[in-house]
C-alpha cells in the first residue's frame, strides 16, 4: 500500500489517508498489514531499488504535509490496527504473504498472535513467496487451508504479471512495474468449489 520509488508520483500519503478515511466511515473497510507497514511498526528497514524506504517515507511525509510529526506517528498507529489477514465464509484466506511451511496444526498457526510484529510466524506471512527456494511449496499451502478450513487463499506480494495460479492459491500484483493491475471483486456470498470460480471473478486495469 506504502512505499512507491519517484517521489513526485508517489501516492502512498494520499493512498493512506483516504484508506484511513473509509476505515472511519465503514464498518467493512479492511486493509491487512504487508512487509513495508510492519517495517514502519517495527523499525526496521527495508530496501527497494536500494533505497532504504523508511527514511524515504518520512521524507515524503515532510514533502507532502510540510512536517513529519503528527503524521507519521499517526500513520503507524493506523498500521497497528490492521489485520493479519481475512478469512471469508465462502472459503477465502486473504493475506499478504505466507504461508509459513512450519504450519502443520491449527495451534501452529495460532502462534502468529503471539509476542510482537516480529514474530516468525507472522513475518513468514509477511515475506514469503512461492518462487523462493524452501518458502512454501503447493502442498504447504494445501495443507494450512485444510488447517485453517478454508478453500482457497489469496495473496500479493510476489511480483508477477497481473495474477499466477499455485495450487489452491491466487497470486496478485498492482505494484508499480505491473503492466496489468489485477484485483478481486467477489460477492462473499458466491459459492465455491474450484479454483476457477475465484479467477472468474477477477478484474483487470491496464495501463
Amino acid at each position: 500500500m506504502i512505499h512507491g520509488i519517484d517521489k513526485k508520483k508517489d501516492g502512498s500519503i494520499e493512498i493512506l489517508d483516504d484508506a484511513i478515511k473509509k476505515s472511519k466511515e465503514y464498518s467493512n473497510f479492511h486493509t491487512l498489514l504487508g512487509n513495508h507497514e510492519c517495517a514502519h511498526i517495527t523499525n526496521e528497514d527495508i530496501y527497494k531499488l536500494n533505497k532504504p524506504l523508511l527514511f524515504e517515507f518520512k521524507t515524503l511525509v515532510s514533502y507532502k504535509k510540510g512536517y513529519i510529526e503528527p503524521h507519521l506517528t499517526n500513520y503507524i498507529k493506523f498500521f497497528k490496527t490492521m489485520p493479519y489477514f481475512l478469512k471469508t465464509a465462502n472459503g477465502l484466506f486473504i493475506s499478504h504473504s505466507g504461508p509459513s511451511n512450519r504450519i502443520n496444526s491449527i495451534e501452529a498457526f495460532d502462534k502468529i498472535f503471539e509476542g510482537y510484529y516480529s514474530n516468525p510466524i507472522l513475518q513468514e506471512f509477511l515475506w514469503n513467496r512461492y518462487t523462493d527456494v524452501n518458502d512454501y511449496t503447493r502442498s504447504d499451502v494445501e495443507r494450512f487451508l485444510d488447517i485453517v478450513g478454508s478453500k482457497f487463499m489469496i495473496v500479493g506480494h510476489c511480483p508477477v504479471e497481473s495474477y499466477e495460479v499455485f495450487s489452491k492459491q491466487i497470486i496478485m500484483s498492482s505494484s508499480f512495474n505491473t503492466r496489468v493491475k489485477t484485483y478481486l471483486d467477489m460477492d462473499l456470498s458466491m459459492e465455491l468449489n474450484d479454483i476457477s470460480d475465484v479467477q472468474k471473478q477477477l478484474k483487470f486495469i491496464t495501463e
